[in-house]
């Protein structure tokens, strides 16, 4: 069994992971590891904050969206 990546190594790579699937930089606000098989945490992403989810054994990551600033614009 290899050893586990360093904490600062595994945060670098869930960032690229969410910034791949989301396709926009990603800024990591929490990250709280539960054992060896799971990463949970909240993450803002193009005026999207979220909550995702690194389940290790598949591999996949999981987000939902907890809220988006909007930009909206009025012509008078």
């Amino acid at each position: 069994m290899a050893a586990p990546f360093p904490t600062d190594r595994r945060h670098a790579l869930i960032g690229q992971r969410l910034a791949d699937q989301l396709g926009a930089p990603v800024q990591l606000v929490t990250v709280q590891e539960e054992g060896d098989r799971l990463l949970r945490g909240v993450a803002v992403c193009a005026g999207r904050i979220m909550s995702f989810v690194l389940e290790a054994e598949q591999q996949r990551v999981r987000t939902r969206p907890l809220f988006q600033l909007i930009c909206r614009s009025r012509n008078h």
